[in-house]
């Protein structure tokens, strides 16, 4: 992906979108069908202040947020839309208290659906996953997509 794109993912993601800048949401990489974000650690995203671990909330939402990035990435103009219908996370143990990384990759590209299967850790660990979830999202295309009947590799 070129940096122009880069750059307008990383606007639209991090800038455009008002809860993804109370989250300080940053976009790490993104590329065709794949999206890698970091919410830097805040004392103010801990939901269980007895553990001071993250809020489950707080890693759901930056979760769906990359599941839509790596959506976004195969529209075909700035008129599509795309939205989420369905969101599920499986959560494995509490998120510490630091930065953490949702990563997502793009399961099923459907003419009308786009099914995403998404994961959170921590950059100190990262195969120690802290929630694992799919992401359904309602897409709008104005123009046609190609490839839409070819998953892309996970």
């Amino acid at each position: 992906m070129d940096s122009k794109k880069v750059a307008l993912f990383e606007q639209i993601l991090e800038e455009m979108v008002p809860f993804h800048r109370i989250l300080q949401l940053r976009l790490e990489e993104i590329s065709t069908g794949c999206a890698r974000l970091r919410i830097p650690y805040r004392p103010d995203l801990v939901g269980d202040p007895r553990r001071n671990s993250i809020h489950g909330g707080v890693i759901a939402s930056a979760m769906d947020a990359a599941g839509g990035a790596a959506a976004l990435t195969t529209l075909t103009s700035y008129e599509d839309r795309c939205s989420t219908i369905d969101l599920r996370v499986d959560y494995y143990r509490p998120g510490r208290a630091e930065d953490i990384i949702t990563e997502a990759r793009i399961a099923q590209n459907g003419n009308r659906v786009i099914f995403t299967h998404i994961k959170a850790y921590h950059p100190s660990d990262p195969n120690s996953i802290i929630a694992e979830g799919t992401a359904v999202f309602s897409v709008r295309r104005t123009e046609p997509s190609n490839n839409i009947e070819t998953p892309l590799v996970l």
